[in-house]
């Protein structure tokens, strides 16, 4: 009876439309961390960009990113600390100062329990996000072998998984374009830990046969840019599947010059052929639900050309892809 009368009540009420509110991406200082969460330090650089692979102005892509990423929405329940940039000042005599700084910095916010995402920047980024990487799995791995003695001390496998045109292995004694990859092989060597390599979208065009051999040497895997379509998902898959059992924890890289210059054009303005986007983010949405990557790159945006944000959105649509899963 009462039912039946409440309808009647209602039944002229104009319906209200439900509202949905949708949290923006909340940036804090990081010097305001209270609880682990998602770190972003920007690297002030244009290394790679001095070898034919570019223009100059990719110093200016982390504020680009800045710039986007709290307007997007959050696709995380952690918390967002902003750390700053590490760029090179009048006393530092070449880049190796800012990379010091930068490995300083990981190596505190990953012991803290923080996911870092550094933005670049060339890809010179990357070393010391690898060397801060290793150098706490080796830490990690030494604490558990003293808790459980019965265990073997062995090396931890920090695999680099590369979203990238070139492989960044280009030998050399000093800090140059290209040898992002290879001073992070050196740097295993130098620690006595295996370097595990895996390219994904490689160019064979944007890299030398001696290249292609030198990469077959270091004991590196690869798939070229058209190699990664939807047809070959299966294999991709598989690729993956492999690649990330074999290691203990994951350096996830994306140099944006994986995509084509009508997708990223503060990445690469010559490029016709590329990644496609979706793919990237199928493959980033594999890789991050494994649970093994630790830190992530996002490298060579250039704001300078790149026409109404369009890199710097993309950038940020990847951020917020890979940290959903953290």
């Amino acid at each position: 009876m009462l039912v039946d009368q409440l309808k009647k009540l209602f039944k002229n009420e104009p319906q209200k439309p439900m509202l949905y509110h949708r949290k923006h991406t909340l940036i804090s200082p990081y010097t305001q961390q209270c609880q682990p969460g998602i770190m972003l330090v920007g690297v002030i650089s244009d290394l790679s960009l001095d070898w034919g692979r570019g223009l100059q102005g990719a110093k200016e892509g982390p504020a680009s990113i800045r710039r986007i990423l709290p307007r997007t929405h959050s696709q995380t329940k952690l918390p967002f600390y902003d750390a700053g940039d590490i760029e090179q000042t009048i006393d530092d005599q070449s880049f190796v100062a800012v990379s010091q700084r930068q490995h300083q910095l990981l190596l505190r916010s990953l012991r803290d329990g923080h996911f870092p995402v550094v933005l670049g920047g060339g890809h010179e980024i990357s070393i010391a996000s690898y060397q801060a990487l290793s150098d706490f799995s080796a830490e990690s791995l030494s604490a558990s072998a003293v808790a459980d003695q019965q265990r073997m001390l062995a090396s931890p496998r920090v695999g680099v998984i590369n979203f990238d045109a070139h492989f960044e292995l280009r030998p050399s004694l000093s800090l140059r374009a290209g040898s992002a990859f290879h001073t992070a092989w050196c740097y295993s060597k130098e620690q006595q830990r295996s370097f595990d390599f895996l390219g994904l979208g490689i160019c064979d065009h944007a890299n030398s046969q001696a290249m292609f051999k030198l990469a077959e040497e270091l004991g590196c895997q690869w798939l070229l840019d058209n190699q990664m379509t939807t047809r070959n998902k299966k294999h991709i898959q598989a690729q993956l599947d492999n690649f990330i059992e074999q290691v203990d924890c994951i350096q996830l890289s994306i140099d944006l010059d994986v995509f084509s210059s009508s997708i990223a054009p503060g990445a690469n303005m010559t490029r016709m052929h590329g990644v496609s986007l979706s793919m990237v983010e199928w493959a980033i949405k594999h890789i991050m639900a494994s649970g093994k990557v630790k830190i992530v790159d996002i490298a060579e945006l250039n704001p300078e050309y790149d026409y109404d944000n369009q890199t710097a959105k993309l950038a940020t649509k990847l951020i917020q892809t890979i940290v959903h899963f953290v």
